[in-house]
């Protein structure tokens, strides 16, 4: 019974890990409903730890449980996105603070730790690796900051934005190269700066670099959200040039005021020879 029981939750595990990484990287996409009986088949295990899987994958708000209705990936709600932003500030505000006034010597490895894996998965240009490097970074922070349900609430806001990293910290997402590198460096930068205030017990300052990461963070994601190339696309079209010479706005005018045929408030040829003939017969 020991080894079915090791068995199956290996399954649990094995099965948690691998969709926890599909929603995340957006391989699974949000508010796509979940076919349980097609992932038992896909790892070969029963529907049971599949579903122990989604349940605790709905526990950090990346599943979304239907009643009767089976489950789907959570939806990225955009229209939430000011409630996470409002709710991850205030968060890693008090935790990063309280980490400063209350952290512990053996809290410093963990979060010297996954510092320097936030680094070099930023030298490696590997995105899921520094998205979880960074959730890892923030929540030992959390782990130090001496209040388990603030540092629980934290550690779920942290899952939700886990699949809005992507859009912060993926090359992807920028029009320039120089623009996510001087992103993420900034990234590194405040990163270390928290962590000498954590270490120099200096709350104060704490909590101003934690307001200053989330308000960087915010900037990024509204500036993806509003960068657009349409405004710099013409929708008129682009004329032929004729036979003489270049034709443009001018000669758009002239085609116009002259009548050419086609050309809106024109008059064709026909209509200009009938005028013509009737003012002679008057």
């Amino acid at each position: 019974m020991d080894v079915a029981r090791q068995r199956k939750g290996s399954n649990v595990t094995r099965v948690y890990e691998a969709l926890r990484a599909k929603i995340l990287s957006l391989d699974l996409e949000p508010g796509r409903k979940i076919d349980e009986a097609a992932l038992a088949r896909e790892f070969g295990v029963s529907r049971t730890p599949v579903r122990e899987s989604l349940v605790r994958l709905a526990s950090e708000g990346l599943v979304v449980l239907l009643p009767n209705r089976g489950s789907q990936v959570a939806p990225l709600d955009l229209a939430s996105v000011r409630d996470y932003l409002e709710a991850i500030d205030l968060c890693q505000r008090a935790v990063t603070s309280w980490a400063a006034l209350r952290r512990r010597r053996e809290h410093l490895e963990p979060i010297e730790h996954a510092t320097q894996r936030f680094e070099e998965a930023v030298a490696a240009r590997d995105t899921d690796q520094m998205i979880l490097a960074n959730r890892a970074f923030h929540a030992a922070i959390a782990d130090a900051c001496g209040n388990a349900h603030v540092g629980l609430a934290y550690k779920r806001l942290l899952d939700e934005g886990l699949r809005f990293a992507r859009f912060t910290l993926n090359e992807l997402y920028y029009r320039k190269s120089q623009t996510y590198q001087e992103f993420v460096e900034t990234v590194v930068k405040e990163h270390r700066q928290i962590v000498e205030a954590v270490i120099r017990q200096d709350a104060r300052t704490a909590e101003s670099l934690a307001a200053a990461h989330t308000e960087h963070t915010r900037v990024r994601f509204t500036d993806f959200l509003s960068d657009s190339l349409s405004p710099g696309i013409s929708i008129w079209p682009v004329m032929a040039p004729e036979p003489g010479g270049p034709r443009g706005d001018a000669a758009l005018s002239a085609d116009r005021r002259d009548g050419v045929p086609g050309r809106a408030g024109g008059r064709s040829p026909g209509a200009r020879g009938r005028s013509s003939g009737s003012a002679r017969r008057r």
